[in-house]
């Protein structure tokens, strides 16, 4: 019997025991019409699966829905070419048992390690007042504990547990690059700017069997509540200059860099026009990456139409 397998490793004939999702259910009738048999489509981070469930199929299909963690034991088997799950039980979990790293892809980046480079990166700070913004954020362990399980996206790009840290982190490095190419940058503020840009997404995303938006994501969405967030972390440093306070804030507004594309602002100084480009720049290096993973061929010069970036890519 094997314990919680990945879905993308089992192979007819096995004996499994584990925790899914649960995608979709579905009553289907027996051909000869003599009751109904349950279809499921079973997932984890690494795939889904079908399954059947012949015998009580009513009485189950009564007691999970949709979007349910269920624990199931069953055989595998192949049904026109693919693998299919013959479930013998099938219990609902409770909310508290789903561990999202079953879900949804991780870059396993942990607190510590965030924390160790969020301080290496306030230690280079000139500025007083920015270096004392960045280690309010180190000295908060919730804030970093969100940094490193919160995704940057839900589908696009960095749609993975840490990957805002991943995306921020990123970010933050070029712009250090950018500022020792360009003297004329501010560089403290652009790097501040680069790791703090995106730290509504905290509050905007919830994991769990997938990436979620909570109702304060839907309604402000990542930009306004980024903004509060770090206007709040300012109003804790006494003498925060009033113009970098604004600067910083703008930032943050603006680094979407369109109005079409959800942004209250367009960005009105150079350290900003930066930032959004940066943000364009590390969001379609990833996006790039994956369509390149992502082909069903790894010998296959070309991948797919890729949806995201509007275009095949090519990869030879």
């Amino acid at each position: 019997m094997l314990h919680n397998p990945n879905l993308n490793s089992i192979k007819p004939g096995d004996e499994i025991s584990g925790v899914y999702v649960l995608r979709g259910k579905k009553l289907l009738p027996y051909r000869d019409g003599s009751g109904y048999f349950l279809g499921l489509t079973l997932a984890d981070k690494t795939g889904q699966v079908e399954g059947r469930v012949w015998e009580q199929a009513e009485e189950v299909y009564g007691r999970c829905r949709a979007g349910d963690v269920v624990e199931i034991t069953g055989r595998v088997t192949e049904y026109n070419g693919s693998v299919q799950l013959q479930i013998t039980s099938l219990t609902r979990c409770d909310d508290e048992q789903v561990v999202p790293e079953r879900f949804i892809p991780s870059s396993g980046i942990t607190r510590e390690e965030v924390r160790e480079e969020w301080l290496r990166m306030a230690g280079t700070m000139n500025n007083p007042h920015l270096k004392q913004l960045l280690i309010l954020v180190a000295r908060d362990p919730d804030l970093l504990n969100a940094f490193a399980a919160c995704p940057a996206a839900r589908r696009n790009h960095h749609a993975l547990l840490g990957g805002l840290w991943q995306h921020s982190l990123s970010m933050a490095r070029a712009a250090e690059g950018i500022a020792a190419v360009y003297p004329r940058v501010d560089r403290d503020l652009l790097v501040t700017g680069a790791l703090l840009h995106d730290i509504g997404k905290i509050e905007e995303y919830r994991a769990g069997t997938d990436i979620n938006i909570t109702d304060a994501g839907r309604l402000l969405g990542h930009i306004v509540l980024g903004a509060g967030l770090v206007d709040r972390l300012i109003a804790q440093i006494p003498g925060f200059p009033r113009v970098l306070r604004l600067k910083l804030l703008h930032m943050i507004v603006s680094h979407h860099g369109r109005y079409e594309w959800q942004s209250p602002k367009r960005p009105k100084f150079l350290e900003a026009a930066i930032l959004h480009q940066l943000d364009m720049i590390d969001a379609q290096v990833d996006m790039f990456g994956e369509a390149a993973a992502a082909r069903e061929d790894a010998e296959d010069s070309w991948t797919g139409w890729v949806k995201s970036l509007d275009r095949f890519v090519f990869c030879g």
